[in-house]
């Protein structure tokens, strides 16, 4: 092959490596209903997309190089070369083979519970333009049913940027064969505020409340059940227009209990939901909402496990709770911030619990147990990404023993 032939073959490929980065991802973009920062999302998804086409720019940099089809690469000392190959290397295996990369991680907590209960907690899935992808339910999917779990508790951010089809998208969730039980995130309910119109057009074929009902999820936002009773959850559908903005109620009707005898309550289970501060017109209702929950915390029998979206949740439970109950939350950047000013504060303190995940703190990741003096409060991992696409480190699922 000529000197000339491999010239115009190397500008070819990447001429169209390049065409396929910014039309795919201007695609995927339309696809995602943007509301406002297109460009922005299209810009991330290029960053996304251009990680898959890693290995063959690694392959045309190091064929220009070694025959010299450009005079900039003929240039180079093989130094350089070998940091641009590494850093293409390591850009691909964050952005494409860590995601995929799930793991189990288990923790064992104390709660004075009457039988062990072992629960698999998900957080942070961010289902939209990185995560939730069909291979990566799949595979999520398959290792929650080889799990000798009870229950699977969801800490919310479901979403970011999903596509109109959002019960599509979910649908392979309804493979899972454990009960389901989630809150909603703030992020979440303002993705459900975007179920409007914009000229007359819907932005999202489906809410994520109604994507709950097929999937027999149980929404439990300012709701308390009992663990281990299987249960599926209709919830009340969050929607907003230009007249009105509903809310899930409190509403115990949504929960269809089953096999009551075969499940004796070990645990109650109550969601702690924060509402989005555009969301003014429900506010004091939802404060009376958090209130009743708190008394009914308050008034437990069995201990408590409160299943919430936000650190900050544990500010607004009754104060010196006898028996402390268990907060789980998911592990946002906001979230982290917030545990390591309340640790600096004193006002709450990591666990002695050892766990392979916690030696990840160096890395700026805060999950693991803590100690409060209201409650015991879990912060669990996360699965999916947002911002910029690549992980530093593995997707989780949290398994928590409790006894």
């Amino acid at each position: 092959m000529t000197d000339h032939a491999l010239y115009i073959l190397s500008i070819s490929t990447a001429a169209a490596l390049l065409a396929y980065i910014i039309l795919w991802s201007g695609l995927q973009t339309f696809n995602a209903n943007p509301t406002k920062r297109f460009m922005r999302i299209w810009f991330k998804l290029a960053l996304y997309y251009a990680a898959y086409t890693m290995p063959v720019w690694a392959l045309l940099l190091v064929i220009g190089w070694l025959q010299e089809v450009l005079p900039i690469l003929a240039q180079l000392s093989l130094t350089p070369v070998l940091v641009a190959i590494f850093a293409m290397g390591l850009y691909f295996y964050t952005v494409v083979v860590q995601p995929n990369r799930l793991r189990l991680d288990h923790h064992a907590i104390d709660l004075d519970l009457s039988t062990p209960l072992t629960v698999a907690v998900l957080a942070d899935l961010r289902i939209g333009l990185y995560s939730g992808k069909p291979r990566h339910i799949r595979k999520l999917v398959a290792t929650l049913n080889a799990l000798p779990a009870d229950a699977v508790l969801i800490t919310g951010d479901w979403l970011y940027y999903p596509s109109a089809d959002l019960v599509g998208q979910l649908m392979l969730f309804k493979g899972v064969n454990k009960p389901i039980y989630t809150v909603m995130s703030t992020s979440d309910l303002r993705y459900q505020s975007i179920n409007t119109t914009k000229q007359g057009q819907p932005l999202l074929e489906d809410t994520l409340s109604s994507a709950f009902d097929v999937l027999d999820i149980s929404y439990i936002g300012q709701q308390c059940t009992s663990l281990p009773l299987k249960c599926t959850g209709a919830t009340n559908a969050l929607s907003v227009t230009s007249d009105a903005t509903s809310y899930p109620k409190n509403n115990q009707e949504g929960f269809r209990q089953q096999s009551l005898e075969d499940s004796p309550t070990v645990a109650v289970l109550c969601g702690w939901q924060d509402v989005p501060k555009q969301f003014a017109d429900i506010e004091d209702a939802n404060a009376s909402d958090k209130a009743a929950l708190g008394a009914e915390i308050a008034n437990a029998t069995k201990p408590v496990i409160i299943l919430a979206s936000r650190f900050d949740s544990i500010s607004d439970l009754p104060k010196s709770l006898q028996p402390r109950p268990l907060l789980i939350t998911g592990a946002a950047k906001v979230i982290q911030k917030n545990i390591w000013l309340a640790q600096k504060q004193k006002n709450i303190e990591r666990s002695s619990e050892q766990s392979t995940l916690l030696n990840n703190s160096r890395m700026g990741k805060q999950q693991g147990l803590y100690q409060h003096g209201s409650a015991q409060i879990f912060v669990s991992s996360g699965i999916g990404t947002r911002g910029l696409p690549f992980r530093l480190y593995r997707p989780t699922i949290d398994v928590l023993t409790i006894r």
